[in-house]
């Protein structure tokens, strides 16, 4: 078994399992009218699912342990991801989610700024569109306001 891959899929499912109860807060709502809480329900569920899939691979690969430098970008990751969380009602979806996307594309995935910051506008926008308005479900808002 890959002991890095089957401690990254195990820190996967922390991380599902974490999302999952803080969902269960949140006023779920139906598939027709979702409420709230229903996308990070799913979506906690749907990580679990992925990270047990991780882990039966890790355990069917018998790979190499993770390099220093893949252990140090999962490091970084999940550090944006704790700030991301910890920002998002303060700055509001828009901007902490532009901030987070800019930050993994630009600095993780090797991107120049200009593209990063583009793509994480972009795709950031298009979420907001899907949730906010087609979906309806309300994202906060943060230091924007309603614009």
């Amino acid at each position: 078994m890959a002991r890095g891959e089957a401690w990254s899929a195990g820190a996967l499912a922390l991380v599902a399992v974490f999302a999952f109860t803080q969902a269960r807060y949140l006023e779920v709502g139906s598939v027709t009218q979702p409420g709230p809480g229903f996308f990070p329900l799913v979506l906690s569920v749907a990580l679990a699912i992925v990270a047990g899939a991780l882990f039966v691979q890790a355990r069917h690969a018998g790979g190499a342990l993770a390099e220093p430098t893949d252990r140090g970008r999962l490091a970084t990751t999940l550090v944006a991801l704790a700030a991301y969380v910890l920002l998002f009602e303060r700055l509001g979806f828009v901007l902490a989610t532009i901030g987070m996307l800019a930050f993994l594309f630009g600095a993780l995935g090797g991107y120049r700024w200009r593209v990063a910051v583009g793509a994480a506008v972009v795709i950031t926008l298009a979420a907001w569109v899907l949730f906010d308005t087609w979906l309806q479900v309300r994202l906060p808002v943060g230091v924007l306001g309603r614009w």
